[in-house]
């Protein structure tokens, strides 16, 4: 099993392409540098759990906004767009993402006990975690036994993660009532990300071509309004600036796993015309020139 490296493609549907564990035990642990790689938004049927070991993140998730500091976290149900940018100079945490049939089979009693009623759930698509609650402390305590046995292979290391996440799901169950209420994700918001998610595709699929918001817009059967509402809503910036972003992602991806490639044909190839804009763009979001970065991503993985 071991550690797995995070990447941020996406399939046909938006979701994830990255295969979370095996066949025989659908489990993922990640040790992220946050300097490196970074959390946009996206969505995957897998649940997921995030530790902060390092450094301060900001959280968008349902509808809500949160900073976390290390040793909080957060649980993001299946299916719930999220994203989460580091506000810190340094940044380190540590993932669990996984199949809910790591813990138990579909027609099992643990299933329908402890793992039924959470999967899935729109009245309870995140949890924020923080060891000043007793309860969540202990939920955090138990990730990251299951992160520590599973992200270094400890001896009987695939029944001990799922003794402990399946001791989360119990404590999970027993506050479902309190999490229920607290939510704020209501059947307008999740209506909004389901044409959201339309918009998403659509843009990481044809990021490398020239689009614009009335593409956009289409690709969602929406008018540029309610493009631009939604975006504002959902993920707190506008169509044009996602899409920006998501292009100088692709971008930095393509740097890290070939620096020697050169530049201007990455450039252009993900969709920018212009090579001073590109740069100008790279600069104020990453703080430094693509040069200085190929150098940085070759200083940290020495």
């Amino acid at each position: 099993m071991g550690l797995t490296n995070s990447v941020d493609k996406v399939d046909e549907n938006g979701r994830e392409l990255l295969t979370y564990g095996t066949k025989d035990f659908p489990i993922a642990f990640f040790d992220d540098d946050l300097t490196i790689v970074k959390v946009p938004w996206h969505w995957h049927d897998e649940l997921e759990i995030v530790i902060i070991t390092e450094g301060t993140v900001n959280v968008h998730i349902a509808n809500r906004e949160f900073t976390l500091s290390a040793g909080e976290g957060y649980f993001a149900n299946s299916g719930i767009l999220h994203s989460a940018t580091l506000e810190s100079k340094t940044g380190h945490q540590h993932a669990l993402v996984f199949d809910p049939r790591t813990m138990a089979h579909p027609d099992d009693l643990i299933w329908k006990t402890y793992v039924d009623p959470t999967v899935g759930n729109l009245s309870l698509p995140f949890i924020k975690l923080t060891p000043s609650v007793p309860w969540q402390k202990d939920i955090l305590k138990y990730s990251d036994n299951a992160w520590t046995q599973g992200a270094f292979e400890k001896k009987d290391f695939p029944i001990n993660v799922r003794e402990q996440l399946t001791k989360v799901f119990s404590i999970i169950t027993s506050h479902m009532d309190l999490l229920q209420n607290e939510s704020i994700y209501t059947d307008r918001f999740q209506k909004d990300e389901i044409r959201t998610k339309k918009c998403l595709i659509f843009i990481e699929n044809n990021y490398a071509s020239p689009i614009t918001i009335e593409d956009i817009a289409k690709s969602a059967g929406i008018s540029i309004s309610s493009c631009l509402r939604l975006f504002k809503v959902v993920l707190g910036t506008t169509p044009i600036q996602y899409l920006l972003k998501y292009r100088l992602q692709r971008i930095c991806e393509s740097l890290e796993n070939d620096p020697e490639t050169t530049i201007s044909n990455v450039v252009f190839s993900n969709g920018f015309s212009d090579a001073t804009y590109f740069n100008r763009c790279f600069k104020k979001e990453y703080g430094m020139t693509p040069t200085e970065y190929i150098l940085k991503t070759i200083r940290l993985k020495e």
